[in-house]
């Protein structure tokens, strides 16, 4: 039994426009210009969007690469969202000078006190990774799993013509590498 499993995020659910788009070439992904959003610039929002739409792309292709394996696969494949976890990323001291200091000192206590350790955050990767008579019983396959093996619906990547548009931009990127 083999198993792929996505790192998605919250994000694929949340900062997505109401009318997403998944493109099908790199030139579509890179001139995508985001919605506004409460009048914020363009270039604040566009990272958010975009990380968003990735994010929800990696659902998208673990049900789009499970329709094509077929039920009767050896293979499961299935994405999660690891929850908010305290990284060194996220822990990062070094903020922008216009960030007064106090904002940060509240957000680093709010990331150590609220967010999953990278051991808790990596346990529901795990399971997707090793519960191997559990997947197999429950046919575990092209699911979105949140902390602690939490299943979700993303309603966006139940799109299957979303699915298929994952699948063909990826295909596209790859090609001429194989």
């Amino acid at each position: 039994m083999a198993r792929v499993v996505s790192t998605s995020s919250l994000a694929g659910l949340v900062w997505v426009p109401k009318d997403i788009q998944i493109p099908t070439t790199l030139k579509e992904l890179n001139d995508w210009k985001p919605p506004m959003v409460f009048n914020w610039s363009p270039d604040f929002i566009q990272p958010f969007y975009k990380y968003g739409r990735s994010k929800l792309a990696q659902v998208a292709w673990s049900k789009a690469l499970t329709r094509r394996l077929g039920e009767n696969s050896s293979v499961y494949v299935n994405a999660a969202h690891p929850g908010a976890v305290a990284t060194p990323l996220t822990k990062n001291k070094n903020h922008p000078p216009n960030i007064p200091d106090f904002v940060q000192n509240w957000r680093a206590t709010l990331v150590n006190n609220v967010c999953w350790s990278s051991e808790e955050g990596a346990l529901t990767e795990l399971f997707l990774g090793v519960a191997t008579d559990e997947l197999r019983e429950k046919q575990v396959r092209g699911r979105y799993f949140h902390p602690q093996s939490i299943e979700v619906t993303n309603s966006h990547a139940e799109n299957v013509e979303l699915q298929e548009n994952v699948w063909q931009l990826c295909e596209g990127l790859v090609e001429k590498f194989l």
